[in-house]
């Protein structure tokens, strides 16, 4: 085979321009991240902005959401903070009286010095937590302070100019005919995948304030924590809330054993009603595999963790509502298409 010298050229100049890419964005991944987490916001709450547009001003719209949101985000990280340092302090002042006295009836742990390293181990405790020096600490905070700020500013924009920028986008398509089927597809799977998204993080959030309750009613320690875990646990199919529940449901049982087997039978049928409700929202949005989204949060939580699994769960949903419109339009050209004999 000959491979002229424009080929080779050509060949070599496009693995240059893919190793560049590759680096820009490896270099580029938070910022990219940040793009992708400010999106995926103002995708959700869109419809609350176009709403409250309808009779105050769209600036106001958005700041008042903003503020909601705000509110939101720092009440749940107030409450997960409190319980942490409560329990820390409980295991600080536990911990050492219950290693004396094991210390006392063995020969081994006073050899071991078991009080004295039990002490040393919650007394750094706290450092620990916050992620060692103070030094270290002030450093993670100000890169998780950049962080929030920027994607709250992005988010403010794409709530703003979204549409335009989407609508932007769409116009570049030179074809009418392929410009109106890339919008109807687009837009048609996005509002579906969207609606879907919606529906599962409010799932999600009530499922949360249930699991709070019942762990603060069984008296277990870190309800809030406990709360967000199961939270989390509960977008994920097959069986998600059962297993976000199974903290609840050890530490429930650590006490009493009845109150064990009561909070499992509550979040028993809080699973069962989650998967009646799941079928139906399926039903009237979109159905999307359960291997799929396990894989997604999975291989998200993998590249970047909890932002990156809750991003690849919404970009399965995303790609299975646009190729199920793709489907339905060819489909619908098939049907109106006159077969000729």
């Amino acid at each position: 085979m000959r491979v002229s010298v424009r080929s080779a050229l050509a060949v070599m100049f496009l693995l240059a321009l893919t190793v560049l890419m590759l680096e820009i964005a490896r270099d580029s991944e938070r910022v990219i991240s940040w793009v992708l987490v400010a999106a995926a916001l103002a995708g959700l709450v869109y419809p609350v902005v176009e709403f409250g547009s309808r009779w105050l001003p769209r600036g106001l719209v958005v700041l008042f959401v903003v503020l909601l949101g705000l509110g939101a985000v720092g009440f749940v990280g107030y409450r997960l903070v409190n319980d942490v340092a409560q329990e820390t302090r409980s295991l600080q002042r536990l911990a050492p009286r219950r290693a004396a006295q094991l210390e006392k009836n063995s020969d081994l742990l006073r050899q071991l010095q078991f009080r004295k390293r039990v002490q040393g181990f919650v007394n750094d405790l706290p450092k620990r937590l916050t992620g060692g020096s103070a030094a270290k600490v002030l450093e993670s905070a100000a890169t998780r302070g950049v962080a929030f700020l920027a994607g709250l500013i992005l988010t403010i924009f794409f709530l703003i100019y979204g549409p335009r920028i989407f609508r932007s986008g769409i116009d570049q398509i030179g074809d009418p005919v392929r410009r109106r089927r890339v919008e109807r597809v687009v837009t048609r799977g996005a509002h579906r995948s969207l609606e879907y998204a919606r529906i599962k993080v409010l799932e999600a959030i009530i499922g949360g304030l249930i699991a709070y309750a019942v762990a603060r009613a069984a008296g277990v320690p870190g309800p809030a924590a406990l709360g967000v875990w199961l939270g989390l646990w509960t977008l994920l199919p097959v069986a998600g809330v059962l297993v976000g529940a199974t903290p609840i449901v050890l530490f429930a049982g650590a006490d009493s054993l009845t109150r064990a087997v009561v909070v499992a039978l509550v979040f028993v049928g809080i699973g069962v009603v989650e998967y009646m409700l799941a079928s139906i929202v399926e039903r009237e949005t979109l159905h999307v595999g359960s291997f799929l989204i396990v894989f997604a949060a999975f291989g998200g939580l993998e590249l970047d963790g909890l932002t990156g699994a809750l991003l690849g769960i919404l970009a399965v949903v995303v790609l299975a509502a646009i190729f199920d419109e793709l489907g339905r339009a060819d489909t619908d050209v098939a049907v109106a298409t006159p077969h000729r004999e």
